[in-house]
């Protein structure tokens, strides 16, 4: 049976990476606007880019959160040297008052086919989860089976990756994308994903979710 999905395993020439970024709210209106220009030309011009998501914690336009994917050290690279990044580069001189940067070892890469072009106000539910955990080889062949059966089982689905942080391996990033709120509350309710919580209870020693506003959400499908 043909998979609704696309899947990435452990590209290992890929940049994956979390930002959290302190935003002075003096400049959202600018930030918005580079922001967007900044999203859009990396999907038109740059192939290497991959993905490229923006939220912000609920309630606190503060507090950004963006999560990058890109095909290699080089297309990043051609990212950093294009116009409208250097113009938002020089905007976050100004704008950005704290900055912390995760680099993520990509584990798994999962979204629907259909590419997302998430740029104006919208219900999508965006889901970021920390898990740190005792064995990571265990809890991988728990955890990836359980999230290409969402993939593919649940149609409110679109985006789950995995990574872990190159500087603590044992500490896993899950970043997810639903339709809206519902799909949420329905992927909770399912079977394998109560599977997933039983049988990896044994490894977890600790974890955090973080629900998100999504900006924009950009992917190649």
């Amino acid at each position: 049976m043909p998979r609704n999905y696309t899947d990435w395993m452990i590209k290992m020439t890929e940049i994956f990476r979390l930002f959290r970024l302190g935003l002075d709210l003096s400049y959202e209106t600018d930030f918005n606007q580079i922001g967007y220009n900044n999203f859009t030309q990396s999907m038109e011009l740059e192939p290497g880019t991959l993905a490229m998501y923006g939220s912000h914690v609920p309630g606190d336009k503060s507090q950004q959160v963006v999560l990058e994917r890109y095909a290699s050290d080089e297309a990043y690279q051609r990212h950093v040297d294009s116009p409208h990044f250097k113009a938002f580069a020089s905007l976050a001189q100004k704008a950005i008052t704290s900055r912390e940067v995760v680099t993520l070892t990509p584990e798994i890469f999962l979204q629907k086919p259909t590419a997302l072009r998430v740029l104006e106000p919208n219900d999508f539910s965006v889901r970021l989860a920390r898990v740190t955990v005792s064995d990571s080889q265990a809890f991988a062949a728990i955890v990836l089976p359980e999230m290409r059966a969402s993939m593919d089982k649940e149609a409110g689905v679109l985006v789950m990756y995995a990574g872990t942080d190159v500087d603590n391996p044992d500490t896993w990033y899950f970043f997810e994308v639903y339709k809206d709120e519902a799909a949420y509350e329905t992927h909770y309710e399912t079977p394998h994903f109560k599977d997933y919580i039983d049988r990896s209870s044994a490894f977890v020693l600790d974890k955090s979710l973080q629900p998100l506003t999504a900006d924009m959400l950009v992917n190649r499908g």
